[in-house]
């Protein structure tokens, strides 16, 4: 069954719905991924930047429960960047196409809510991994998923309190509040575990990669995707910078 694609427009404000494949919905089942010894297997170290000078950050309206999140405005975490180095924080760098690797780690991870802002702004996890979502602040907050291919959710998290949910199928899931519209995150599931999440300096590294050429891509929130190719030679390691250009 194709794919369909509906772009509505209302209010101004564009709602676009993405139907994936029907029969991948209803097989339920995640691409395969076969767990083999790794030997000698090689690195993938990196650099995502942004040329062009980085802009001003967006500033976010603060405009409810005051006395915890804060007077005025926040900046937006949708583009961090290091005035340093023009690197960019949490971008998703991930092998995707790869078939056999190393064992996925499905340690449970945790998504805090602190001053009214998600900690961190992007988490990638293995599927199958459990997050521990939190509520450090000691005010209600509402955590309300927005997924196809996991169970969404849309329930409340008293303050200082906790909700536990498992991801099993790969996919893009982003997680907003409905009480402080201006909170937002994403949870990117993968289906192998050659991921990593770029640092404050926009760098990151995927080890024990097995011998061979991959593809290797990046997203980020507000700039997309990005692809590249990369041979990985045994023991060694193989640099796959990335750039955007300011827009």
């Amino acid at each position: 069954m194709k794919s369909l694609n509906f772009i509505g427009l209302m209010g101004g404000l564009v709602l676009s719905l993405v139907c994936i494949d029907q029969t991948v919905m209803a097989a339920g089942k995640a691409p395969v991924y076969n767990v083999i010894e790794v030997k000698d297997g090689g690195s993938i170290v990196g650099t995502v930047k942004l040329d062009g000078g980085a802009p001003a950050a967006k500033m976010l309206k603060i405009d409810k429960d005051e006395q915890v999140c804060g007077h005025g405005q926040k900046a937006s975490e949708e583009l961090v960047i290091n005035s340093g180095n023009a690197g960019i924080r949490y971008a998703v760098v991930s092998l995707d196409k790869i078939e056999a690797g190393k064992a996925m780690d499905t340690t449970p991870v945790t998504l805090d809510q602190k001053e009214c802002v998600f900690a961190p702004h992007v988490v990638a996890v293995c599927a199958g991994t459990e997050v521990n979502l939190l509520n450090s602040d000691n005010i209600m907050h509402n955590l309300h998923s927005w997924s196809i291919r996991n169970p969404a959710f849309n329930e409340g998290v008293s303050g200082n309190g906790k909700m536990v949910k498992k991801f099993d199928m790969p996919e893009m899931v982003k997680i907003t509040c409905d009480v402080h519209k201006w909170m937002n995150s994403y949870l990117v599931v993968k289906g192998n575990p050659y991921f990593a999440v770029t640092d404050a300096d926009g760098k990151f590294k995927i080890d024990n990669v097995p011998v061979g050429k991959y593809e290797i891509s990046v997203w980020q929130e507000k700039l997309g995707k990005k692809t590249a190719e990369v041979a990985v030679a045994a023991g060694g390691e193989v640099v796959a910078d990335f750039a955007y250009q300011k827009k």
